[in-house]
């Protein structure tokens, strides 16, 4: 679970996004009583810290997720969910959740240690290249498209949503314009400000994610992050990790589409680094320029205040740009 940094632009810190004051973090001696019957009386060690948790090592094998919000019914649809995606042919590992535990109100996962290290880990030490990451980045991309349906992906929540991403409809164009829909009324008063003729784009965007969409369907990680991704001393990937955030089943082209925008979003040269990258999935997988801007601009609307609702982080600012985007409003409304 680690979590994306999103640099605040005014307002107060941010931890991985959220403001720090708003999760609620367990303490040391509180984290040593929850997993106690596993580690014992020694301080378990911290492997990693994101949005939704806490994880601990358990010995060579497993790990514990210390859960800030998750329920338990969350996490065993999550776990059903895992078992589906680790039967894909997939060359590299996924998490497998082993047992779920209610402990002081608070929800424990034990679960499977993924080998390897980080690609952002690998990129900053220097043992691989950008262009090593990118391809690596875009092969996984291509395995998780070419995996074909994943049923279980439906039934799980996306964001901070209580509901399936299909509640609201059938298909994954109807559905993800929904999910945007949603995101627009909730957060309305601080969008309109900032996104030019916002209503002339939401409008077009349902006609426009139906024309794009490419028929086939596939597991969506949609949170495609070079930290969620871990790799060999070769820069092959091992393990993908922190499914959930907008994991569903749907348009692998949806997915590719995020996953290039992420890949560096605040970098000096991030926009570069993004049209660089459409440029390089539209070769591998055959993806059109045009739908891939579609699907940034519901993906940039669908999260804008995924980590401050008064979008005062990085993150806002970052979605509001793209959305304001010569290249983007011309896929929209042309």
């Amino acid at each position: 679970m680690r979590g994306r940094e999103s640099p605040s632009t005014t307002g107060p810190p941010t931890c991985g996004g959220r403001e720090c004051g708003l999760v609620d973090y367990p303490t040391n001696d509180e984290v040593v009583r929850l997993l106690h019957r596993w580690t014992g009386e020694a301080d378990p060690r911290l492997l990693g810290r994101g949005m939704e948790g806490l994880v601990y090592e358990i010995d060579q094998e497993r790990v514990a997720k210390v859960w800030f919000g998750q329920s338990e019914v969350s996490l065993q649809r999550t776990r059903v969910f895992y078992h589906a995606l680790a039967g894909k042919p997939f060359e590299f590992a996924v998490p497998r959740i082993h047992e779920v535990h209610v402990i002081e109100d608070r929800c424990v996962t034990i679960e499977q240690r993924l080998a390897g290290t980080t690609m952002t880990d690998q990129l900053e030490a220097g043992r691989i290249s950008v262009d090593e990451a990118r391809s690596a980045f875009v092969d996984v991309l291509a395995q998780l498209a070419g995996s074909g349906p994943l049923p279980e992906g439906r039934a799980l929540s996306v964001m901070d949503e209580d509901v399936s991403l299909y509640d609201a409809a059938a298909d994954f164009p109807d559905a993800l314009h929904a999910a945007v829909k949603r995101r627009v009324a909730r957060f309305r008063p601080v969008l309109d400000p900032a996104v030019d003729d916002l209503d002339k784009k939401l409008n077009a965007l349902q006609d426009r994610l139906r024309d794009v969409d490419s028929g086939r369907r596939s597991v969506v990680h949609g949170d495609m992050i070079l930290g969620n991704i871990l790799v060999n001393d070769a820069g092959g990937p091992t393990a993908v990790l922190d499914w959930g955030f907008l994991t569903t089943e749907g348009d692998p082209v949806f997915d590719a589409s995020v996953a290039a925008s992420i890949f560096d979003m605040y970098g000096e040269h991030a926009l570069d680094t993004e049209l660089g990258l459409y440029a390089h999935i539209e070769k591998r997988l055959g993806y059109e320029r045009e739908a891939l801007l579609v699907y940034r601009a519901a993906y940039s609307l669908i999260t804008a205040n995924a980590y401050d609702a008064q979008g005062r982080d990085g993150h806002f600012a970052w979605c509001v740009a793209a959305l304001n985007r010569p290249d983007v409003v011309r896929a929209l409304v042309g």
